[in-house]
């Protein structure tokens, strides 16, 4: 009989338990519902408040009749009359004192540009180069090149005296030799032009034939000749030698 009251008490128990639990959870449901209930009144727009026009969204509707009109006929170009244009004229009122400064400083300096220099002949720019360049083979490309380039041709010194031609004596320079006179003449204008007293001169060696030789001098010691040498071959480029005449 004890056993049956104890197994009834427990029941009952347990009974009241669950229905605590079933009444917590539907409140806590009820709570929720009604937050969510809240959160979409308070979402709902306010009838009382004006909405914000977006001016964008505003011209294209107001101009899009106008963008229909004109798709529809034929697209003429605007034909401008230069006479009735008054941009020149704004640019240089009295309200804007910087434009008409700037496009008065402009016009002063078209008015004073520099004039371009020529360039340079070809025989006043063999004149300006080493004896070693007018002497060898691209003598003709520094020479084409100065007359086409300006930078090039501001390379080459411009000298515009010339020292006499030299002459035979005790003690001359030999600088080179050619086969054919002209040449040799060309080349010692060149040297003369530089400031040398360079001259041409024929000379035979047996089993050579004819050469027409550019020298310079006199010099009445060797000494002076020795010292000619040493300023011509480090300014020049070229390699001389001393030639004494024969009695």
């Amino acid at each position: 009989m004890d056993t049956a009251m104890r197994d009834l008490e427990r029941i009952e128990e347990r009974s009241s338990d669950d229905g605590k639990r079933v009444l917590v959870l539907s409140a806590v449901g009820l709570i929720a519902a009604i937050g969510i209930v809240v959160a979409a009144v308070a979402a709902l727009p306010d009838d009382g408040e004006s909405q914000v026009e977006d001016p964008l969204q505003t011209l294209a509707l107001t101009g899009a009749p106008e963008a229909t009109e004109t798709s529809k006929g034929e697209r003429a170009d605007p034909s401008l009359d230069p006479e009735t244009l008054s941009f020149p004229t704004t640019l240089v009122t009295e309200s804007r004192p910087e434009v008409a400064a700037a496009m008065a400083a402009a016009a002063a300096e078209l008015a004073h540009l520099d004039p371009l220099t020529s360039p340079p002949a070809r025989s006043k720019i063999a004149a300006g180069l080493p004896a070693a360049v007018t002497a060898g083979p691209d003598r003709e490309v520094v020479e084409m090149a100065a007359v086409r380039d300006p930078l090039v041709a501001a390379t080459v010194p411009n000298r515009t005296t010339s020292s006499p031609a030299g002459r035979e004596g005790l003690y001359t320079l030999q600088v080179i030799s050619y086969r054919d006179p002209q040449e040799a003449q060309v080349f010692a204008d060149a040297l003369r032009k530089r400031g040398h007293a360079a001259y041409v001169t024929r000379g035979s060696v047996e089993g050579r034939g004819t050469h027409w030789r550019v020298r310079i001098g006199p010099f009445e010691s060797r000494g002076e000749a020795q010292s000619y040498r040493t300023t011509f071959e480090h300014e020049e480029g070229m390699n001389t030698f001393i030639v004494r005449k024969k009695n």
